[in-house]
Parts: structure tokens; C-alpha cells; sequence
């Protein structure tokens, strides 16, 4: 679904993927549910953070 207020609206996407420790796993879990947000939900929104902190946003 492309949403028609994303600037990012027809990028082509890339996926990243990671491997984590369980027990960190289990912890990320726990702050997603903390902020009632979907583990894909919170990943876009650090990655974002990041990416704006690197970039000197």
C-alpha cells in the first residue's frame, strides 16, 4: 500500500535483517509492547532516528 503523504511514496524498498541473542530479542519485544508497537513498526523508527543523526538533522 503506498501512502499518498509519504515522501518516500514509489521508492523501491530494501529489506535489512539481523541476528540477536534471545534474550535481547526478548527485550526489544518488551519495548515494543511497552509502546504498543509492531517489532517492523519500532525497527522503522530507530533506523529513521539513525539515519536522521547521521545525516546532522
Amino acid at each position: 500500500m503506498v501512502l499518498k503523504d509519504n515522501s518516500l511514496s514509489g521508492e523501491e524498498r530494501r529489506i535489512v535483517s539481523t541476528r540477536l541473542y534471545m534474550s535481547e530479542f526478548l527485550i526489544f519485544k518488551r519495548l515494543c509492547k511497552s509502546e504498543s508497537k509492531a517489532i517492523n513498526e519500532k525497527l522503522r523508527e530507530m533506523i529513521r532516528k539513525e539515519i536522521k543523526l547521521e545525516d546532522g538533522e
